[in-house]
């Protein structure tokens, strides 16, 4: 008789850091780039149209993904600030008590400390540990392993190392029974600095921007260009690797009985409403690339529509392993639709969230429907946008369609009920918002956009350089 864990299936989760849904070839948009590596992966598995980072900053979505919970309940809902997780069920514990031996490598980002194997705070991922943290400094952060050493390889160059690892990681699993491994990538996250082989091609092009770059103004319209060929060359610096990870990974002969997922913690606004960064409900900030491959068991070519949510992975990883869904996740099983079931569970909307943003404080919430994506703030509606008709969100439909917001209104406090969520319930005063919108955090913002709080970050910059 055969062991019963042996059947499970392996998981490969691997995620880059502020990559956008259209930064890869097999979505909409960035035309531009060249990733063959992932449209070839997407033509064998499943490409999930509407997926989001329910969050879309680096910390509150790594939670999310740990816990299945938004960060109103766990109190991660901004960069800098790292509650205890292992008192909530998490994806590495609970498969770790199904018999997989889980390992995860690349940026951590949540928590500054070495913690040993068997640590609660390592949250089950004990059997592989080489993370680091760039909440600081970027790719220069301080990596930590389970020997304590440091580790060699500096800016987008690590990532080629994560995927050295990754692939002695597969290689040396052969026979051991079910494994699982997350791997978090850091481009194409700024500083936009490619190496000179992957930019040079997009720096000799006349690269076509999202229309909704129009509102950039001053030195900021004559950077976009080198933005965008910046972010290209790293996005396809990825591809490269991920290639060769899928070809160590077949060659290990573990493909057929491998889930492989490939996703982003949230997008990059790169221009795109004249906005920089994350932490918008925009689509380039809130929607992410979301690929599934699993030989014979999820149909090649596909895709599903439904809106996902972060909190949906770990239930549906769970469902997928033919694991327990712990109780009390805010996310969703949806493991059956993934797999084509006729009678899948399904949702018509993912519920999105922000307390710490630029936007007036307590910030927006927002829900993602297959067609539409709403916004609003806690006294009034922000934007509505039907991205079947406007996929770069250039009209908005607030004030325009009442009968329409009014019905994603619905949606939306249906969703902020069913999670519990309310305008408060969490601190303005952590992590890297201790400061008034976060000095820091304002730098690194265009200050061509008009969104709600603007003028008042436009005040407090002016203040800050008649300071200086």
């Amino acid at each position: 008789m055969s062991d019963g864990r042996q059947e499970r299936p392996n998981i490969l989760y691997v995620f880059s850091d502020q990559q956008r849904a259209s930064a890869m070839g097999c979505y909409y948009g960035d035309e531009d780039l060249n990733t063959p590596q992932f449209d070839a992966f997407a033509a064998e598995g499943m490409r999930l149209d509407a997926a989001v980072s329910s969050t879309p900053v680096c910390t509150p979505y790594r939670a999310m993904l740990m816990t299945g919970k938004y960060g109103h309940h766990t109190g991660v809902t901004t960069n800098l600030f790292y509650p205890d997780l292992s008192v909530y069920p998490c994806i590495g514990t609970a498969l770790s008590a199904n018999g997989y031996r889980c390992g995860y490598i690349g940026k951590w980002h949540l928590g500054e400390i070495q913690v040993d194997a068997g640590d609660p705070l390592r949250l089950g991922f004990d059997d592989e540990w080489y993370v680091g943290d760039n909440a600081h400094n970027y790719y220069e952060w301080a990596y930590v392993t389970d020997s304590r050493d440091p580790i060699a390889g500096s800016g987008f160059y690590r990532s080629q190392i994560e995927t050295d690892r990754a692939i002695e990681y597969i290689k040396n699993r052969t026979g051991t029974g079910p494994w699982c491994l997350f791997m978090s990538w850091g481009p194409p996250h700024p500083p936009l600095i490619a190496p000179d082989p992957y930019v040079a091609p997009y720096l000799d092009r006349d690269l076509k921007l999202h229309p909704n770059t129009s509102k950039l103004t001053g030195n900021r319209a004559s950077n976009v260009s080198d933005w965008y060929a910046h972010y290209y060359g790293m996005t396809e610096g990825l591809d490269i690797e991920w290639g060769r990870l899928m070809r160590a990974l077949e060659e290990s002969g573990q493909a057929d009985n491998t889930i492989v997922m490939y996703t982003s913690d949230h997008g990059e606004m790169l221009g795109s409403q004249g906005l920089r960064g994350k932490r918008w409900p925009y689509r380039e900030s809130t929607q992410v690339p979301f690929l599934v491959r699993w030989p014979g068991r999820v149909e090649a070519g596909c895709s599903l529509n439904m809106p996902f949510g972060t909190p949906d992975i770990f239930p549906t990883l769970c469902g997928l392993a033919g694991v327990d869904v712990p109780a009390g996740l805010d996310g969703g099983d949806f493991s059956g639709a993934i797999l084509g079931q006729s009678n899948a569970r399904s949702q018509a909307y993912a519920y999105t969230t922000m307390h710490h943003t630029f936007a007036v404080w307590p910030g927006w919430r927002g829900v993602r429907t297959e067609r539409y994506n709403y916004a609003r703030l806690e006294n009034e509606p922000w934007f509505l946008f039907d991205l079947e008709n406007d996929p770069y969100e250039e009209r908005n439909l607030v004030g325009e369609d009442p009968k329409l917001v009014a019905e994603m209104d619905g949606l939306f406090q249906e969703a902020m009920g069913t999670c519990g969520d309310t305008w408060r319930g969490v601190s303005q005063e952590c992590g890297d918002w201790k400061a008034w919108q976060g000095e820091k955090q304002v730098q690194q913002q265009g200050l061509d956009a008009v969104y709600p709080g603007s003028e008042a970050v436009r005040e407090w910059a002016n203040r800050r350089e008649k300071r200086e």
